[in-house]
């Protein structure tokens, strides 16, 4: 069994780190879209504390979709980091480098 060529890891790696990346942006657009339906139910009932979650949440969400790339990447190293085949490239590759 011959090891894989070093590109075809890193489309791997690349492919895995785009798929993390878009499941991320849709849950976090389900999110709020959810958030936006469900807001006036909240003020109408006086419910400041889903408020309060809602707001603080959305700010984290943000935070995350600026950094996407690099929670994309870390989560891809969380993924498939164990792979002895992938450990060597892991070693030596940053976000930035995909």
């Amino acid at each position: 069994m011959s090891s894989p060529d070093r590109e075809e890891v890193i489309a791997r790696i690349k492919k895995t780190q785009e798929n993390i990346a878009v499941v991320i942006g849709s849950i976090f657009a389900l999110t709020m879209c959810v958030y936006f339906f469900t807001y006036a139910m909240l003020v109408d009932k006086g419910i400041s504390g889903g408020l309060w979650t809602m707001g603080i949440s959305s700010i984290v969400m943000l935070l995350m979709l600026i950094k996407l790339k690099n929670v994309s990447f870390f989560l891809t190293r969380l993924w498939l980091g164990r792979r002895t085949e992938l450990r060597d490239t892991f070693a030596n590759l940053t976000a930035a480098d995909l």
